[in-house]
């Protein structure tokens, strides 16, 4: 179904437009969001017309209520207040996996971006192949959907190089996959599309959907993992360090989408088992226990990533996964070890934020990549798989 350079692409991307207003503002009438959109009256009372017989949206109280709307008058003669055009909360669900190789954790949001489950649960991934795995989760996620509410899409964080066009993952040490191609598995298992991206990468998108300053935002998020060793396959390091890239709003892929598969200054290779970091692996079997090692860990990581901070100069470097409750130990590590390297790098601006509740971030992330195909605009020549994405939500609007 071509949508590009007909009417009903620009119907869709109207009420995509119209749809992000509402979640920004919380909602509005529709005199304000003619007004704020830019848009013509009779676009928006057609837009918000098929909207709320598509059950998108609904009508909620009056639009005096809102400081924004109190400009708002009825129309002359008619007799009525402006009445408030809100998102519908019970529309449908969208779920946020992140799906490592001891455990997974899940996040379940509704058209809106905000939480109405979230799950975490350990299990032994190698016990069942990589499809099975994938299919059970999905499915005890869904049992704790509530029943009115019909899945929408899934985002699924991965940890390694992913393609979501394919989707491909090419390589992931953690599931043991390398050129593992899914269209045709998610097609066949699911009803509703599956977004599969790098992890750090769904890191990277929660933060900009919920915490980013504006649009065209710069930052770096890290994310160190420390696994269960005996959990994973056998000879592969048990701690895994991925980085989200974000430039001026956009996540960075690369040429390759590698960009952001963290690599240490300091790592020696040997051998064909991966690694990304010093430590042997012994202490990064005890990362977690040995506050010692955990400090070794910090000063590796940050030592190689002020020196890309100082050729990037983003705003902020994010911290999260396994160190997002270390906030004192970065700190003095910063301090005290690389006092004079962090000091350069403080000079231009540059931040460094220990998020202390970044246990879902990935989970929420993945979800908020699957929403920001509803409520952005699907650029001529961009990803299909966006594409495909934005016609199931918006199926409705544009039939």
């Amino acid at each position: 179904m071509k949508l590009v350079g007909n009417s009903r692409y620009q119907k869709a991307a109207n009420g995509s437009l119209l749809l992000d207003f509402l979640r920004r503002s919380g909602g509005a009438s529709r005199r304000r969001i003619s007004r704020e959109l830019g848009l013509q009256p009779s676009t928006v009372t057609y837009i918000v017309n098929r909207l709320l017989q598509a059950g998108l949206v609904v009508e909620s109280g009056f639009g005096g209520n809102d400081p924004a709307d109190s400009s708002d008058e009825p129309a002359r003669g008619s007799g009525r207040r402006a009445t408030r055009i809100v998102i519908n909360p019970t529309y449908g669900a969208v779920i946020g996996l992140d799906l490592q190789a001891d455990y997974y954790k899940a996040l379940v949001t509704d058209i809106a971006g905000e939480e109405i489950v979230c799950v975490h649960r350990e299990y032994h991934a190698a016990a069942a192949g990589f499809e099975a795995l994938f299919s059970s989760v999905l499915a005890e996620v869904e049992s704790r959907i509530p029943r009115n509410m019909p899945v929408l899409g899934a985002g699924v964080a991965i940890p390694g190089v992913v393609d979501p066009e394919g989707p491909v993952i090419e390589e992931c040490w953690s599931h043991n996959l390398t050129g593992a191609h899914l269209g045709e598995f998610l097609a066949r298992t699911f009803s509703y599309p599956v977004l599969m991206e790098n992890d750090a990468n769904c890191c990277a998108w929660k933060t900009l959907w919920y915490d980013s300053r504006d649009e065209d935002d710069s930052f770096v998020y890290l994310l160190p993992r420390f696994h269960r060793q005996e959990l994973l396959p056998e000879g592969y390091p048990s701690v895994g360090v991925g980085l989200g890239l974000v430039y001026n709003g956009t996540i960075y892929n690369g040429f390759t989408r590698r960009a952001g598969e963290f690599r240490s200054l300091f790592f020696e290779e040997s051998g064909n088992v991966p690694g990304q970091i010093a430590l042997t692996p012994l202490e990064m079997n005890r990362v977690s226990r040995d506050a010692g090692i955990r400090r070794k860990l910090v000063v590796e990581l940050l030592r190689t990533l002020i020196l890309f901070m100082h050729i990037s100069n983003p705003r902020a470097l994010f911290v999260g996964g396994d160190l997002s409750s270390e906030g004192d130990l970065i700190r003095r590590v910063l301090e005290e070890d690389l006092r004079q390297e962090w000091d350069a790098l403080a000079r231009s601006g540059v931040q460094v934020e220990v998020l202390g509740n970044a246990e879902y971030d990935a989970a929420r992330g993945a979800a908020a990549a699957v929403l920001d195909t509803l409520y952005s605009i699907p650029r001529i020549g961009g990803r299909e798989q966006d594409a495909r994405i934005w016609r199931s939500l918006l199926t409705n609007l544009i039939d």
